[in-house]
């Protein structure tokens, strides 16, 4: 498997990953506390929903999708990671918009960087170009997000 594959396969199973872990912390953002909230920090609301959405776009598109030797690899793919990275810098302008009385790093949790470094991992892979097959081996195509 290529590099720019296993970049895109490893971004996408980090943003799935990452949209199921706590993006931020409901007592210190609102100051609310209880069972009834913890929902609210697990992806902040649909935000997780978006990004693992996208997470397990990406990933079957590197499983099924079929790429091209010499091109780059997978635009929608970078789209895709793109709007991921967009969702989770939303979501850190919005912590900053609430501006919690106990900083900005203990209002946010794993998840939201989790989140990000998976967008940006599979951003990097999408946008790497698939290698061309070497001289006498197979030129058969190469499978991925093309």
């Amino acid at each position: 498997m290529d590099r720019p594959r296993l970049l895109v396969l490893l971004g996408a199973s980090l943003l799935t990953l990452g949209s199921r872990l706590p993006w931020m912390s409901v007592p210190i953002l609102f100051g609310v506390n209880g069972p009834a909230n913890e929902a609210i920090e697990m992806g902040w609301a649909d935000n997780g929903l978006i990004t693992v959405a996208i997470g397990l776009i990406l990933f079957l598109g590197v499983l099924f999708l079929k790429g091209k030797a010499g091109r780059r690899y997978s635009i929608p793919g970078a789209v895709l990671a793109a709007m991921a990275i967009f969702v989770v810098a939303g979501c850190f302008q919005r912590i900053l918009q609430i501006d919690p009385a106990a900083g900005f790093f203990a209002a946010t949790d794993v998840g939201i960087y989790v989140t990000l470094i998976g967008a940006v991992v599979a951003l990097v892979g999408a946008l790497g170009k698939v290698p061309l097959p070497r001289s006498g081996q197979d030129t058969a195509p190469i499978s991925g997000f093309s």
